[in-house]
């Protein structure tokens, strides 16, 4: 019921006004305080209370480096104890982030970062020891979910008359059928958009992949249900690792968050897995089994400034799946480990003029010792000046020169490995005496 005002009974001063109802009314409510913003970042180097500054620069200048400005201000805590007479810190440290949201993104960046070899950081929500350290001392055992049993991928491998299956795409119709070496082929199904670009099989034959304007998906199984899908506005191509856990998709089109989340939409199905440093990357490495982005990067460009088109010249796996390694043409060659995708010793190798490179499809075994040997790359440079061409062959991970080869009045070169790993072959185009040709 609305108060009626009495013009004759007014306050006489301002402080026997009531203001309770305005106060009720426009109260700003109490906000619950939260830790959901701070993580805690463990197995970092413990150093006397001297050092701190230094390791703090160090930290700054690598792992922290893409994060400082989502830090809030002295937002970094070392806790630190007395050991053996000194203060030294423990080896963890507590950040301080901006909003919760910069807080997870901070966590996927550092967990699993290798400082060097003895220090690989392991991040978690600070909440979350929190919720760890007030676990129950009796165990509960937790409720045991009913098994669900999954479709072999390779179900095709069971034909009783021992056929192989081919897809065929026309019309708008993507059909896959049972090859028949007599008979016309069996369609086992069809279905109309069942792609908007074009589809290709995995290595193994495991996944058939379709290519659509949001991204790629995986097919597989008896029923070809939908096993994964993978959001990458554009996609182009897709390569997948030799065992089939891992594929690198590219596009033409920049990685734009923003976009990407109008696109999807609100609380659908597929959430978008990009973050602040996957902005206009066109390539991505992502893990079949999971779903989950592993790492982004950006295109190549020339020295003008234009694209270099992603061919898989430049992204190659190790016939491990251990290792990732990507030619930047004419510059460098950069390994990665997978899953982490950190750069193998934290280094680009800088091979200038590089022009192709190929790992060993095999890995060796030692016939005394039955132990696998390390992984190989071989590349090759051109001539320079009065340099000959030369092909290098290196061990991995300890990057170890194993052979060179010079060559002279060389064109082009190609490198074809032998099955195995037994044996490269150089094809060598040369030019005639004159050079013109």
């Amino acid at each position: 019921m609305a108060t009626v005002l009495d013009i004759a009974n007014l306050p006489a001063s301002e402080a026997e006004i009531d203001f309770s109802d305005l106060e009720r009314r426009f109260a700003i409510p109490e906000q619950e305080e939260t830790l959901e913003n701070v993580i805690v970042v463990d197995n970092i180097p413990i150093v006397s209370e001297e050092k701190e500054e230094t390791l703090l620069q160090v930290l700054h200048k690598k792992p922290l480096k893409k994060l400082i400005s989502s830090i809030k201000a002295n937002g970094i805590h070392m806790p630190k104890s007395d050991a053996s007479g000194k203060m030294a810190t423990k080896g963890y440290m507590f950040i301080e982030f901006e909003t919760a949201e910069l807080a997870q993104r901070a966590i996927q960046h550092l967990n699993g970062y290798k400082l060097d070899s003895k220090h690989t950081f392991l991040a978690n929500r600070f909440m979350d020891i929190e919720k760890y350290t007030e676990v129950e001392d009796a165990y509960r055992a937790p409720p045991v979910e009913q098994f669900e049993e999954r479709e072999h991928l390779r179900s095709w491998l069971t034909d009783d008359c021992a056929r192989d299956q081919f897809a065929m795409y026309a019309d708008h119709d993507l059909s896959v059928c049972w090859n028949e070496p007599s008979l016309a082929a069996e369609k086992i199904i069809s279905r109309t958009n069942w792609t908007e670009a074009h589809m290709q099989w995995s290595p193994l034959g495991s996944y058939m992949c379709t290519l659509h304007r949001l991204g790629l998906v995986l097919w597989g199984g008896p029923s070809w249900k939908k096993l994964m899908r993978f959001v990458h506005f554009g996609v182009l191509t897709a390569d997948f690792s030799p065992s089939e856990r891992y594929l690198v998709t590219t596009s033409n089109e920049p990685i734009n968050i923003e976009a990407t989340n109008q696109l999807l939409g609100e609380g659908k199905e597929h959430q978008n897995p990009y973050t602040s440093d996957d902005e206009g990357h066109t390539i991505c490495v992502w893990d079949a089994y999971t779903g989950n982005l592993l790492r982004s990067f950006p295109s190549v460009k020339t020295d003008d400034g234009k694209a270099v088109k992603a061919g898989w010249s430049q992204f190659k796996w190790s016939p491990s799946e251990e290792y990732l390694a990507r030619m930047t043409p004419a510059t460098s060659l950069a390994i990665y480990e997978v899953p982490s995708m950190g750069l193998l010793d934290k280094k680009v190798m800088k091979v200038p003029g590089i022009q192709d490179f190929a790992w060993c499809p095999h890995t060796v075994v030692d016939p005394r010792t039955s132990a696998a040997k390390p992984e190989m790359i071989a590349y090759w440079t051109p001539e320079e000046g009065n340099l000959p061409a030369r092909v290098s062959l290196i061990s991995v991970p300890t990057k170890t020169l194993v052979r060179t080869k010079n060559l002279f009045n060389v064109f082009t070169c190609t490198l074809h490995w032998h099955p195995e790993g037994q044996m490269l072959c150089v094809r060598v185009q040369r030019y005639t005496k004159s050079r013109k040709s």
